[in-house]
């Protein structure tokens, strides 16, 4: 599968200035996770344990440069413009969060720096910054993700933030599972930070067992997605399509009118 047809930051279609149209965005942004594979149909196992019809492998769409600089250019676009939020850098927690980050920094001219997990000897963990990477005192940052399901990576990212002293401009993430994503609160501070997705998607999930899962139901063999690989719950037998590499038609190209980048930003809700 290509992403030749696939766009980058898009600057020619849409002039500074002009509002973001976000439903345009949100649906772009769906198009290109649909013809990417990255939103797939049929019966997952989650994390939790519940069960889903559907199911997001972000990495599926984060593999094609092209879809990721133009899903980057709409993450830039929150903090660009004439009534643009700017930022001195841009930083996101491992693992996706690192691709996005370092793109949106390249679009808007800036540092690209990342996070990374740290467990404690008492067994908790934390987010830090390692490898020399440092943020100023009063640096103004933008933190980016790609899915946000519980929240958990944004607030694991803000402890870091907040005791280097920067200020964080806007938490922004690709899709919110959650369906009410207006603002992330520290878990140290208190403090609440506006945040904004691109897509918002309602995925219901469902105890496991016949009687509240669609997918149990029906008989359908369960599926385990996952950084070690997707498992087979159940009987034996080929991958669903869509689980492999996938073949066929390349990344849709991005209509003119829906590539909104260099737009001013639209935030969900105040910092308090």
């Amino acid at each position: 599968m290509s992403a030749s047809g696939s766009t980058g930051t898009g600057d020619e279609t849409v002039g500074a200035g002009r509002a973001p149209d976000q439903a345009a965005v949100a649906r772009r942004v769906e198009e290109l996770f649909v013809a990417s594979g990255a939103l797939r149909d049929g019966h997952f196992q989650l994390k939790s344990g519940r069960h889903a019809q559907r199911y997001l492998e972000k990495f599926q769409v984060l593999q094609f440069p092209d879809a990721v600089s133009e899903l980057c250019s709409h993450l830039a676009a929150l903090v660009s413009g004439p009534e643009g939020r700017a930022v001195d850098v841009v930083v996101g927690p491992t693992t996706g969060g690192v691709i996005l980050a370092f793109e949106v920094a390249r679009q808007l001219g800036v540092r690209g720096i990342f996070a990374e997990e740290v467990h404690d000897p008492d067994g908790t963990t934390r987010r830090e910054f390692r490898r020399g990477f440092q943020l100023a005192e009063g640096e103004r940052v933008l933190l980016v993700d790609d899915i946000l399901t519980t929240g958990g990576s944004l607030l694991a990212m803000l402890p870091p933030i907040e005791a280097a002293g920067a200020e964080l401009v806007l938490a922004a993430v690709l899709v919110d599972r959650s369906g009410g994503l207006q603002s992330v609160t520290s878990p140290v501070s208190g403090h609440a930070y506006p945040a904004q997705a691109l897509w918002t998607l309602e995925l219901p999930t469902y105890d496991p067992g016949p009687t509240s899962c669609p997918g149990c139901a029906a008989g359908h063999d369960l599926e385990i997605p996952g950084s070690s690989g997707t498992k087979r719950a159940a009987a034996a037998g080929p991958i669903a399509e869509g689980e492999a590499a996938r073949s066929g038609p390349g990344m849709p190209q991005a209509p003119a009118q829906e590539t909104p980048s260099g737009t001013p930003p639209t935030t969900l809700g105040p910092a308090t």
